[in-house]
């Protein structure tokens, strides 16, 4: 096996079971040990997998967010409910910018009945399925792909942002804690701040789970977001606490999420 399949097949492994040691990797590859040592050194080199002692983790911690396929498969209810809420502050006409987040890539079938619609985003994910749809106008925001958020980020990313300006960014971050969203990595954060920016409005998206974790970087207070967006299962407490600190929160509905056309398959 190549070791570019061989990588791979290894992610697809963790994404199964989050954590797995040397020895358990090396028996689903048929591999020696010492390449999954050389393969899980790449990936940690690249931030796309986190060593432990005698194996790796797909679990995030303060500077490493879990791989973005695995991440696209936790909390889909969640995250399917947090976009149709979403999707109902899109008028027709208006142009959107979205992150490079699963959460936001969960909108996109939502926004089929919003349409005519501009979408302005670096992330492929969103790209690939939006780039032939009719009475959307994609504009593909250029940069530096970075794996670790299927997306294009950096300076150049950051520059046409700065030359656009949209109705409404459509974000989410990685963790919520102190009355502040963080992320992971610092490009990102600048990304979406540029985003931010260049909008009359902002909408952060965060299921409940995302509460009470930290990352690295700290990206906005809460209260700076025209609408934060979260789902039932975040107690009581802390909404009670979030309204006093004026964030303006609101629950997303519950029940059955289902948009009239195929949810996003996030690979």
């Amino acid at each position: 096996m190549a070791g570019e399949a061989r990588r791979e097949r290894l992610l697809e492994v963790l994404r199964g079971r989050e954590t797995a040691t040397v020895d358990e990797l090396a028996e689903c590859l048929d591999v020696s040990r010492m390449t999954v040592h050389r393969d899980l050194d790449l990936l940690a080199e690249h931030k796309i997998v986190r060593r432990i002692r005698g194996g790796a983790t797909l679990q995030r911690s303060l500077v490493y967010e879990s791989d973005y396929g695995y991440r696209g498969r936790l909390c889909l209810d969640e995250k399917r409910a947090l976009a149709r809420q979403a999707a109902t502050l899109v008028e027709p006409g208006m142009a959107v910018f979205l992150d490079d987040s699963t959460t936001s890539a969960q909108l996109v079938p939502f926004l089929l009945d919003r349409r005519p619609l501009t979408v302005i985003t670096y992330a492929m994910q969103v790209m690939e399925q939006l780039h032939k749809v009719e009475d959307v106008t994609l504009l593909a925001l250029g940069g530096r792909y970075e794996p670790l958020v299927n997306g294009y980020v950096g300076i150049v990313c950051e520059q046409a942002i700065a030359a656009l300006r949209a109705d409404l960014a459509i974000l989410s971050s990685g963790a919520v804690s102190g009355g502040a969203a963080y992320l992971h990595y610092q490009e990102v954060v600048s990304t979406k701040r540029a985003m931010m920016a260049a909008a009359d409005r902002s909408v952060l998206l965060v299921d409940h789970t995302k509460f009470g974790k930290s990352a690295l970087y700290r990206f906005a207070p809460l209260a700076d977001f025209d609408v934060v967006l979260t789902n039932s299962e975040l107690d009581a407490q802390t909404q009670a606490l979030l309204r006093d600190q004026r964030v303006n929160l609101r629950v997303a509905e519950e029940g059955l999420v289902q948009p009239n056309q195929p949810t996003l398959s996030v690979q």
